[in-house]
């Protein structure tokens, strides 16, 4: 999907459409309409992406940015368990599930010896959720470091 599209889709997918979203992100709903169909001049700028984004929580224009690019997006850890550290332990075992999740993903997209493009997506999408469970349990790991010194606690 490229950016247009997914613009297109988050802007019409969210509940009410443009009519709801536009006032939210400081756009006539006419406008925001305009733009994510590409009517006339109308054109879907970086700051209305963002802002369409974090509204609605929908990431797919970013992806499909970072995809065009030849990027992936990774989501960072909360804030909440960046803070809180986290169980060491229940974080090692978010980790180990998403290391079987890369696993299982690679081997049914490899088991006819060809990887498609949608194959690839979800391979990549698999190691990004990997990716991301390494630093969820190192914040923990932290967090029980800084806590474990003298004087330290959470």
């Amino acid at each position: 999907m490229n950016v247009i599209d997914a613009a297109y889709n988050v802007v019409h997918d969210y509940p009410g459409g443009a009519d709801s979203l536009g006032p939210r992100v400081g756009k006539n709903s006419t406008t925001l309409s305009h733009e994510v169909a590409r009517v006339g001049t109308a054109k879907f700028g970086l700051e209305t992406a963002i802002k369409v984004s974090v509204m609605t929580g929908d990431m797919r224009i970013l992806d499909a940015f970072a995809m065009q690019c030849g990027r992936t997006t990774l989501p960072l850890p909360s804030a909440a368990a960046q803070a809180q550290g986290g169980c060491i332990i229940e974080r090692l075992g978010e980790l180990l599930r998403e290391s079987s999740d890369v696993v299982r993903e690679v081997t049914a997209s490899w088991s006819d010896g060809c990887i498609s493009k949608n194959e690839m997506l979800r391979v990549e999408r698999e190691c990004g959720l990997l990716v991301r469970s390494v630093g969820v349990l190192l914040s923990a790991v932290r967090v029980q470091h800084e806590a474990s010194k003298p004087g330290g606690g959470l």
